[in-house]
């Protein structure tokens, strides 16, 4: 999934709930304190999955590993690129 389009179809999500929620909240007796809370919890909800989504589109911190792993792993791992054989 390309990343502008998770962006918008989560971020259409918490919109439309937040909106949902505004207009349910008429129903009930304390129209104020449900709204505040659905719209409050809409944006932190949406903040938490902001955060998460542009954490993991860029690290910071990639694996790391020593010189000596590394050739370990060129060795004995079958689809390498120091053996004779195509990588599939």
């Amino acid at each position: 999934m390309n990343k502008y389009v998770s962006l918008g179809v989560f971020t259409g999500f918490w919109v439309i709930f937040g909106i949902v929620g505004f207009f349910v909240a008429k129903r009930f007796k304390e129209v104020t304190i449900i709204r505040c809370c659905v719209l409050l919890s809409a944006v932190c909800c949406w903040l938490l999955w902001l955060v998460t989504f542009l954490m993991q589109l860029n690290p910071l911190i990639g694996p790391r590993a020593k010189q000596v792993v590394i050739y370990g792993i060129m060795t004995y791992w079958k689809n390498s690129y120091i053996h004779d054989k195509n990588d599939p």
